[in-house]
């Protein structure tokens, strides 16, 4: 019976462990990525729109799934009385017989005293007489002012008119879209009452619960793939944009969001989605 030469055999089993140790190190040295649990896409906010006045809704602009701009006049309260009390602050402030009446006085009180003055030199005028011009001038110089401020009054009051009519519009406070109408037109609007609700779904927030063995694995500005589900089975990189520093003791959990650009709204919230999330792996 022939002997087994063992070198090839040793050779061959050196070379496999020295392999697989180079494998490990490498893996060592390296990032692992770890498909997190399933995640939920949420608009970046919800809000119920309302008025800080109470009046009677009169008109409203927009409809359930309109897209509105930050700005755009969504809604409007009855206004008949604000409109109103605008024209005539306006009217007002820009009413300058007051001033100009004063100014003519100033005028024909300055002439008089004029003359006055060249009569005392001939003898011809009373002191008196000096005395009383000079006091009307003044008095008409004082009148000028009193209605320059009047009219400075005037134009306050008309843009204080102009803010109560603004609150009488409603304005969306974000880009988004409307998403319910809990008003409508002849309705009474409390200040409590909202009259819609429009959700921000630019930038999209993506919420995650991740354990507590992974904390150091997530960085905050670092990008990260999310892969939305049916019905539209991308792969889109959203940023960290927040990373609780507290962990639940309860569960060994801590929370991270992340924010997913959707200029083009085609990613609809409420999709379901998950997260590659890299972490290092035990005793890295």
């Amino acid at each position: 019976m022939k002997s087994v030469n063992a070198r090839p055999i040793a050779r061959v089993f050196m070379t496999a462990v020295a392999l697989l140790l180079a494998t490990v190190a490498r893996a060592r040295a390296e990032t692992f990525v770890v498909d997190s649990s399933h995640c939920l896409m949420r608009p970046r906010q919800i809000l119920q729109v309302g008025s800080p006045v109470f009046s009677v809704l009169s008109d409203v602009f927009v409809d359930r799934a309109s897209w509105v701009r930050k700005g755009d006049v969504v809604a409007k309260l009855n206004s008949t009385v604000e409109e109103a009390q605008l024209a005539l602050d306006r009217d007002r402030a820009a009413n300058a017989t007051a001033i100009e009446s004063a100014r003519s006085e100033l005028q024909y009180y300055q002439r008089e005293l004029g003359r006055r003055q060249q009569l005392a030199g001939n003898m011809f005028s009373k002191a008196n007489e000096i005395d009383e011009m000079t006091t009307k001038a003044d008095q008409a110089r004082i009148a000028i002012r009193k209605a320059e401020a009047d009219q400075r009054l005037a134009g306050l009051e008309a843009n204080r008119s102009q803010r109560q009519l603004e609150l009488r519009l409603i304005r969306s406070p974000v880009d988004g879209v409307v998403i319910e109408l809990k008003l409508m037109p002849g309705e009474f609007v409390y200040e409590t009452t909202p009259i819609m609700t429009i959700a921000q779904v630019d930038p999209l927030s993506v919420e995650l619960v991740i354990p507590a063995s992974q904390y150091l694995a997530v960085v905050l500005g670092e990008s990260l793939d999310v892969h939305l589900e049916y019905p539209l089975d991308l792969i889109r990189a959203a940023k960290v944009d927040a990373v609780d520093p507290v962990v639940d003791p309860a569960s060994d959990t801590f929370r991270v969001r992340l924010s997913l650009p959707n200029p083009t709204r085609s990613i609809p919230a409420g999709i379901r989605c998950s997260v590659d999330l890299p972490t290092s792996p035990p005793g890295g």
